[in-house]
């Protein structure tokens, strides 16, 4: 869920205000069905929650109410709870929901570099220690005889996990101290291409019920 609720969050921040279709159909093209498991339909529905609990304003065209019709901003809160969700995602290694950090490159732009750098650190640190804890718990499945022996492989690929997004996240942090990318209060590196402006700027048909 709280991979969910950045996604729509940083989304409408990008592009607000936006319909929901379009803001639908840029999710799609992130592929976000298959690696954070959001069910296209569900998006709609995410977007009317977050106006329901303050962090979106919805707005209806001439008192349409479908999802089309409906433009979406960010509010006070909804900016709050979108730095609240990218900094908690981006502190902390959470290795059974990969889906976090990849949500967080989406938007790590919104964040000042040496902050970033910092959380890489810490990242780093804390993959560090699961790695080296990794042996011992490991010992604990080989010796406990009421554990299947198949429980191990599941221990050893989330290791090997852990290490490969070990290695990337050393790589990554050099990248940024080099230079690469641009964050909050750079110049940017980036601009839409103009075919993108006018695809965001004309208003879409609603996708048929």
């Amino acid at each position: 869920m709280s991979t969910t609720r950045l996604l729509l969050l940083g989304i409408v921040r990008i592009f607000q205000p936006a319909y929901g279709y379009q803001l639908r159909r840029e999710l799609m093209t992130w592929n976000v069905q298959a690696w954070a498991n959001i069910n296209p339909g569900s998006i709609y529905t995410g977007l009317r929650t977050l106006a329901k609990h303050g962090y979106l304003l919805e707005v209806a065209e001439d008192g349409a109410r479908r999802p089309g019709r409906t433009t979406y901003k960010l509010t006070a809160d909804g900016e709050t709870e979108y730095f609240s969700l990218l900094r908690a995602m981006l502190w902390t290694v959470d290795g059974f929901h990969p889906d976090k950090m990849q949500a967080t490159l989406s938007f790590l732009w919104s964040l000042r570099r040496d902050e970033v750098i910092a959380a890489l650190d810490a990242r780093i640190s804390q993959l560090e220690a699961l790695l080296k804890a990794e042996p011992f718990s490991e010992r604990q499945i080989i010796e406990d005889p009421a554990t299947p022996d198949h429980v191990l492989e599941m221990f050893r690929i989330t290791s090997a996990r852990d290490a490969g997004e070990l290695r990337w996240t050393r790589e990554f942090a050099a990248r940024i101290r080099d230079g690469a990318y641009a964050f909050a209060g750079e110049p940017a590196d980036w601009a839409p291409h103009p075919s993108m402006i006018t695809h965001w700027g004309e208003i879409p048909n609603p996708p048929s019920p």
